[in-house]
């Protein structure tokens, strides 16, 4: 039976250097030919106009902001531990006295 995998704790590595080849080669493009300089300024412009509408933009930061939050609160649970704690609770009922 093989081993499971162990997860490498550079697993960003690899998305982060097909980001800077895709932008790199975007960049070359737009400094070798005009048309596509034209064609990536006029794309940035119109996305720009999208997200800065109002409420693109308020539930853009929203969910920006949530994923943040969330990403930050995985990494202090990972660092201290979930933070659950377990009580004893006595399920004893009282008793009456009652006689006819």
């Amino acid at each position: 039976m093989a081993a499971p995998a162990v997860e490498s704790r550079r697993w960003w590595l690899g998305p982060l250097l097909w980001s800077f080849a895709i932008l790199g080669g975007i960049v070359t493009a737009c400094v070798v030919n005009e048309t596509a300089r034209e064609v990536v300024l006029e794309g940035m412009g119109y996305l720009f106009a999208f997200f800065t509408t109002p409420f693109i933009l308020e539930a853009s930061l929203f969910i920006g902001g949530l994923g943040i939050v969330m990403i930050l609160n995985g990494l202090r649970m990972e660092r201290e531990g979930d933070g659950w704690v377990e009580m004893q609770v006595k399920d004893e009922k009282p008793t009456r006295d009652e006689t006819p």
